[in-house]
């Protein structure tokens, strides 16, 4: 394997651990934030990624090798890139993609274009979505949504589970308000409506989440439930990020 081959499994794996799909642009479909490899660019060049929210692009990354210092040569490349964008592409900033980043492998550093007097700042991990539209000062309904995860560490969602949290979000960017998820006896459904709930919360403008259940046995354990889930970015409890209340009936003296 090439230097600079190397070096982009790594950036492909920082990339993927902040939540972007990495492929190549056959496979590009738009529905998660999607990290194009060797997108195509004025001038008949290729970027080695150009990452997109909301089929934007919001962001375009240059890979060297290990030896590399990414240096003025390598930030000039990619901020060429950034300023003459091709013209069917959808952008989140007239004419400007406004992030770039320089990487290889071991050390990535990345400007703001939107702050042109900035320098070059190293940064430990390659930006996720949500941190990206919060740079460059956008919203997006659901376009933050991180790749879903099916397995971190020693936890693993069931295929049921998995697959309901893929269909709600995917019917929810189709304009789907109203859905409905069934899952047997016994499946998880507590646990699938904490990691929606805690998505939708974390990742788009949703402010809060009514869950309703018809026992009062059935409340209790929600609330625990709801109070220990740490499928989080930081494998924080929820309730040590969120307000968790379960509402009581008052009583009549």
């Amino acid at each position: 394997m090439l230097p600079e081959e190397q070096a982009r499994v790594k950036i492909d794996k920082q990339l993927k651990d902040a939540g972007w799909i990495v492929d190549s642009r056959s496979e590009y479909t738009g529905e998660y934030p999607f990290a194009v490899k060797e997108a195509l660019m004025e001038g008949n060049k290729e970027s080695d990624y150009l990452l997109f929210i909301e089929n934007k692009a919001v962001a375009v990354i240059e890979a060297k090798r290990e030896e590399n210092k990414l240096e003025e040569d390598v930030r000039e490349q990619v901020e060429n890139y950034a300023k003459h964008p091709q013209s069917y592409y959808g952008l989140w900033v007239p004419n400007l993609i406004p992030l770039v980043y320089v990487s290889n492998g071991k050390k990535t550093y990345f400007k703001n274009l939107l702050n042109p007097k900035d320098d070059y700042t190293e940064i430990t991990t390659i930006h996720t979505p949500k941190r990206m539209l919060q740079l460059i000062k956008r919203e997006s309904e659901f376009g933050a949504l991180p790749v879903l995860e099916k397995e971190r560490g020693n936890k693993k969602l069931r295929d049921c589970q998995y697959e309901a949290e893929l269909k709600l979000e995917k019917s929810l960017r189709n304009g789907k308000k109203k859905n409905l998820s069934i899952l047997a006896t016994g499946a998880g459904k507590t646990y699938l409506a904490c990691l929606a709930s805690y998505r939708l919360l974390n990742y788009t403008q949703t402010k809060r989440i009514l869950f309703l259940a018809d026992r009062n046995n059935l409340t209790i354990q929600a609330e625990t439930e709801f109070s220990l889930f740490d499928w989080t970015e930081n494998n924080q409890q929820l309730s040590s990020i969120y307000k968790i209340n379960r509402l009581r009936k008052k009583r009549r003296y």
